[in-house]
């Protein structure tokens, strides 16, 4: 069974302020971000689900809690000065309870923002699984996204992120697959005062630790009122139109 985690406690401020809403209650196509991304890590068969909010979303829990999910919800509440605070949280506490189980990962971790088609965690996470690297990163090409994370890879194993990698096609969309054996830079990169995720993710490719890349289906991050509609249209092309029964699939 897959452990997995959400990332929901930025604050949201460009999406807020053009929709008074907090970001993961913010509705796509009359789903909210966070339903979202719970539907696809249920595609992903995830048996247990950490998730981490700030101190003022609180709504986003009793959002979620009044809805059946087929997994275990564990929340964390915390105000974290940084994307990369809200991983490592969420990575250890899913260290944690795998401990507990004897499962030492990958876990599957998501941002809140990322809108993706049906099945694409479960595919994602299904081949990330079968690697040995210590993170894998689903990467998209970039589509309408300010400010991608840019990856460069030599077949599977990703060389450069970032500015490094500044001609680069391909970019995160958003999901990953996370081995605890990262959580040994944790204390440091605090401590170094990283400020983003995307920061922490070039630390550990500086230091030798393995980073690999999944090629994934297109997706949409939503961080601006507009991605709103980028997001309905793009769902609106997919093949089939499916994401209705996908969440359907998940009220049981």
């Amino acid at each position: 069974m897959t452990r997995a985690g959400i990332i929901a406690a930025g604050h949201g401020e460009r999406l807020r302020a053009g929709t008074g809403i907090l970001k993961p209650l913010v509705r796509v196509e009359g789903e909210a971000l966070i339903d979202r991304v719970l539907a696809s890590i249920a595609e992903a068969g995830a048996s247990d689900v950490a998730i981490i909010v700030n101190d003022a979303s609180l709504a986003v829990r009793t959002h979620v809690s009044a809805r059946r999910w087929p997994f275990g919800i564990d929340w964390i509440v915390e105000t974290t000065p940084s994307s990369m605070h809200s991983f490592l949280r969420v990575l250890e506490r899913l260290a944690l309870t795998g401990e507990q189980s004897g499962d030492r990962g990958p876990f599957l971790i998501s941002t809140v923002d990322t809108v993706a088609p049906p099945g694409a965690y479960a595919r994602f996470f299904a081949e990330a699984a079968r690697l040995d690297a210590d993170v894998t990163l689903a990467l998209t090409p970039t589509l309408d996204d300010d400010k991608p994370l840019l990856v460069e890879v030599d077949g599977r194993r990703v060389v450069a992120l970032g500015d490094a990698a500044s001609n680069a096609t391909l970019a995160t969309a958003g999901y990953y697959a996370v081995r605890p054996s990262i959580l040994r830079e944790a204390d440091a990169a605090r401590r170094g005062g990283a400020a983003a995720l995307r920061v922490f993710l070039a630390r550990l490719l500086e230091r030798g630790y393995r980073i690999d890349g999944v090629a994934v289906a297109p997706s949409v991050d939503v961080d601006r009122p507009a991605d709103v509609e980028t997001a309905e249209a793009f769902l609106r092309r997919l093949p089939g139109r499916s994401r209705g029964a996908a969440k359907a699939g998940v009220n049981l």
